[in-house]
C-alpha cells in the first residue's frame, strides 16, 4: 500500500515524492521515532523517551504551490549528482568525493548535494542521540537540519526561517527545524513541557506582529500508525 500511494503521487499528482510520509502514516510506533532505510523499505524504532520536554508544531499557515515543481527539481539535482559521481545514490558516497567535481557542476547544485549528504550523517547521529537520550544533542541536531534546509538545499522559506529564529532566545527550547516539503507548512520544535504556554504566546506573538497574520500551534503526540479500530 505504501509503494501503490507512492506511485500514485509519481504518477497522477507529478512529485517523485519517496516513501516517507506513507511510510510513517502506516507502520508509525507509539511513542517511537523511525529510522527509515529506504532503499531496502526497513525500519527500526526508537523509542522517544523526552522526559520533561514535548514536541510542538507551529504552522505558518503558508502554502507555496512552488514545493512540488522544487520538489522534483531537487530530486533531479541528487540524480544527476549520484551518477556524476558513479553511485547508485548520494547516500553512497561522502562530502570528500562530491568536492572532486565540484568544478564540473554549479554552486547551487554542489550546494544542494552537501546537505544530502551531510544530512544523511546527521540522521544516524540523531539515532544515537536518541538511544543515549541525549536530548541536547537532538536539539542542536534540529537547529543544523534546518540551516541546511534554508541555506544549502533552499526550500524554507521568511516564514519558517522566522519560527526557528525566535525559538534561538527561548531557553526552554532545545531545538526547532522545519518539516515536510517546505515553501511553508511547520516547523517542529522540542519544548519544555512546563513553558508550553509561554512557547505558545510568544510564538503566536511575534509571528503576528511580523507578518500580520496568525500561526496555528499543534501539540504532537506520537502514534501507531494506520491499524483497525475495535468498536
Amino acid at each position: 500500500m505504501i509503494l501503490i500511494s507512492q506511485k500514485a503521487e509519481h504518477n497522477f499528482v507529478g512529485v517523485h515524492c519517496g516513501i516517507m510520509d506513507q511510510y510513517a502514516s502506516m507502520l508509525g510506533k507509539k511513542k517511537s521515532a523511525l529510522f527509515l532505510d529506504c532503499r531496502t523499505t526497513k525500519s527500526v524504532p526508537y523509542k522517544l523517551k523526552l522526559k520533561s520536554l514535548k514536541l510542538v508544531l507551529v504552522n505558518t499557515n503558508v502554502k507555496h504551490d512552488l514545493s512540488e515543481s522544487a520538489y522534483n527539481n531537487r530530486r533531479a539535482v541528487c540524480e544527476k549528482i549520484a551518477n556524476l559521481l558513479n553511485v547508485k545514490s548520494l547516500r553512497d558516497t561522502t562530502e570528500k568525493s562530491l568536492n572532486l567535481i565540484k568544478d564540473q557542476i554549479s554552486k547551487s547544485d554542489y550546494s544542494k548535494a552537501l546537505y544530502v549528504i551531510r544530512e544523511n550523517k546527521r540522521v544516524k547521529e540523531f539515532a544515537k542521540a536518541i538511544k543515549k537520550q541525549n536530548v541536547k544533542l537532538m536539539g542542536v541536531l534540529m537547529y543544523k537540519t534546518h540551516e541546511g534546509l534554508s541555506k544549502n538545499y533552499e526550500v524554507s522559506c521568511e516564514e519558517l526561517d522566522f519560527l526557528v529564529e525566535t525559538t534561538k532566545s527561548m531557553d526552554f527550547v532545545y531545538g526547532s527545524r522545519m518539516m515536510g516539503g517546505g515553501f511553508g507548512g511547520c516547523t517542529i520544535n522540542l519544548v519544555e513541557q512546563q513553558n508550553i504556554d509561554d512557547f505558545k504566546t510568544t510564538t503566536k506573538h511575534k509571528f503576528l506582529e511580523t507578518f500580520g497574520k496568525p500561526c496555528t500551534i499543534y501539540d504532537v503526540n506520537i502514534s501507531k500508525g494506520t491499524h483497525l479500530i475495535k468498536i
